[in-house]
């Protein structure tokens, strides 16, 4: 058997080892970055519900709005409400007016008997 050369050994050694911590260097920054996409993603994920609950809500509030039909329904109930009230107003005037007009027939004629 032959000598070794240990230089050429030496130098193929030095060649593999920079081979493999370049390839280190690449994963590290490989998963690196994906983590940093990863954590960027996790973060659109978290603003992503935060706005699905919102929608949920106001879908929620219009949902329990009522309709144009409720709205209508109801119109009607407060115009029969404000015919209903013109009525009584107009009673409550009429019977003013008898009250007043009894009051001074009360007091002209208790007036004239003594």
């Amino acid at each position: 058997m032959g000598a070794i050369d240990w230089t050429a050994a030496r130098f193929f050694f030095d060649v593999i080892s920079a081979l493999f911590m370049v390839g280190v260097a690449i994963y590290v920054w490989w998963s690196n970055r994906n983590r940093a996409t990863g954590d960027a993603i996790q973060d659109v994920h978290a603003r992503l519900d935060q706005v699905d609950r919102h929608v949920a809500r106001i879908e929620q509030t219009l949902d329990s709005r009522p309709g144009y039909a409720e709205i209508d329904v109801l119109r009607a109930e407060m115009a029969t409400i404000s015919r209903g009230m013109a009525e009584i107003s107009a009673q409550m005037q009429s019977t003013t007016a008898l009250l007043g007009r009894l009051h001074e027939y009360l007091l002209t004629e208790k007036g004239n008997t003594r």
